[in-house]
């Protein structure tokens, strides 16, 4: 087993997002923070509110009506570790995707409607 701090254990690459995509809470309705990266199993956010390891939070998050229709992307989460974020009052925090649909559409992989998201994005 590596010791090394730059072991990684995940069975997917991450993608680090180059636009900012905001995240909801579907308990709350609020923010729940920004994503940073995603991968085909998990993703990483900077989060507002108090995150706690093992915990499941139900998390939402709408793309352009021109990448995806009005359909909300709604997904469920388990966080794994979670570490103080750059500004006070956020965390940093890796979560595994657990459930993920939508309502209307055949389902894709999160990181790939990320990346249609950005290459909409580019395009502006």
């Amino acid at each position: 087993m590596k010791n090394s701090v730059g072991y990684d254990r995940r069975s997917f690459p991450r993608r680090q997002l180059e636009y900012a995509l905001n995240i909801d809470s579907q308990d709350s309705g609020r923010k729940f923070g920004r994503l940073v990266d995603v991968s085909l199993e998990g993703i990483r956010a900077i989060c507002d509110v108090k995150v706690k390891r093992e915990q499941h939070y139900d998390l939402s998050f709408h793309l352009p009506p021109e990448v995806y229709g009005r359909d909300e992307i709604y997904f469920t989460v388990q966080s794994i570790w979670t570490c103080p974020g750059p500004r006070k009052g956020t965390c940093l925090s890796g979560f595994k995707v657990t459930q993920y649909w939508q309502r209307t559409h055949n389902h894709a992989a999160l990181s790939s409607l990320i990346t249609d998201y950005e290459r909409f994005l580019r395009q502006l």
